[in-house]
């Protein structure tokens, strides 16, 4: 009667099509193991049964034709459309932002912190792993333009904190709950050498890092090279896609934003996310800077700065697709400061770059070899 129904409405080809290519990306994202792309949450046996039954009743309702083909098309795109918001209201995985709770298996304790920076308090959070501090080691993690302490950060944090790291992630001013103070160069310059002697008077650190991403590895740089106090302070740095230079254009958003869906490895997000998460995750990001961003670039001197740096263990983590800091950005960076190590990657976007587990383990593992 079902089949009669839809045949005498004249959707039979759609829905047969439909129905067949939503049984298989719903195999592809069970066997994946993609629970923001599935419709049934984490259960293996559940997507498992539930593909069957979409793909054997697609092909009950099949026609007998070749016309059939051309709504795969259309049954492709919608049925991506379905799995979509399916992941995201069916049976989510928990919140990316969980592991910044004050409970979570990844970490010991997670304790919000105000640091003092002058008339200002620097806000941040402060991760104890769960075993015992690697070497007493630390790492204060500090963002890109545009976003926050906790934006995009849970799997970079999570393999710091899994090599028995302590980790320090920061607003910069004008960034998140740092907000009420805008960023102005050199004003701003005082916020990670404070955040870096923050770290030092916690019990049993011994070593402190700096992680700075995009805009987080020019200030880093910068603050490092202004302060000779800083210097000393910092046994290592990490600088992920941070551009020597920048002209930020509309153009410039879209190549990246392609690069970041289209041609990354991004799929594994929906492991542990949902496409949902991932949009509200990306509109907290805000800003209050006294700059033009290519004007703050050329203030903060990358190039200039990292020069000063010559005794520091750097690592230099970039990407060929990266639009906003390729490879180009990186070796004018080593060529100013030989002793710096270049990680190089083929497929990560600028968006990326912190996001890929096997980048992660690499960063952390390459911050604990240096306190050996």
């Amino acid at each position: 009667m079902v089949i009669d129904f839809i045949r005498w409405l004249g959707l039979q080809s759609m829905t047969a099509t439909l129905l067949i290519t939503l049984g298989v990306g719903q195999l592809m994202g069970t066997g994946l193991r993609l629970r923001g792309a599935s419709l049934v949450g984490s259960s293996r046996w559940a997507g498992y049964l539930l593909s069957l039954t979409l793909i054997m009743a697609g092909y009950f309702v099949l026609p007998n034709t070749i016309s059939v083909v051309w709504w795969v098309f259309l049954a492709v795109p919608l049925a991506i459309a379905i799995l979509f918001t399916g992941g995201s209201y069916i049976l989510p995985p928990p919140p990316i932002d969980a592991l910044f709770g004050p409970k979570h298996s990844a970490h010991k304790s997670c304790s919000p912190v105000y640091i003092p920076d002058g008339a200002y308090k620097i806000p941040g959070l402060l991760l104890s792993p769960q075993d015992e501090v690697a070497n007493g080691g630390a790492v204060c993690l500090i963002h890109g333009f545009g976003d926050s302490k906790n934006s995009f950060k849970w799997r970079l944090v999570r393999a710091l904190l899994k090599k028995g790291l302590t980790v320090l992630t920061i607003d910069l001013p004008g960034h998140g709950d740092y907000q009420h103070r805008p960023l102005a160069y050199p004003d701003a310059l005082s916020t990670i050498p404070n955040a870096v002697r923050f770290l030092h008077e916690q019990p049993g650190i011994q070593t402190v890092s700096l992680i700075g991403i995009s805009l987080g590895g020019a200030m880093a740089i910068s603050s490092l090279a202004h302060s000779e106090t800083a210097r000393k302070q910092v046994d290592s740095l990490v600088v992920i896609g941070t551009p020597t230079k920048i002209k930020y254009t509309s153009a410039l958003y879209y190549r990246e934003a392609w690069n970041t869906y289209c041609g990354a490895p991004s799929l594994s997000l929906l492991e542990e996310t949902t496409i949902k998460q991932i949009l509200e995750n990306w509109h907290t990001g805000c800003y209050s800077i006294n700059h033009n961003i290519d004007d703050l670039f050329d203030l903060l001197a990358p190039v200039d700065n990292i020069g000063k740096l010559k005794d520091l263990p750097i690592l230099l983590v970039y990407s060929r697709r990266d639009s906003v800091a390729s490879t180009d950005h990186a070796e004018a960076l080593r060529q100013a400061a030989p002793q710096a190590e270049l990680m190089p990657l083929r497929s990560a976007s600028h968006v990326l770059l912190t996001l890929l587990p096997r980048v992660n383990k690499k960063i952390a593992r390459w911050i604990v070899d240096q306190r050996d």
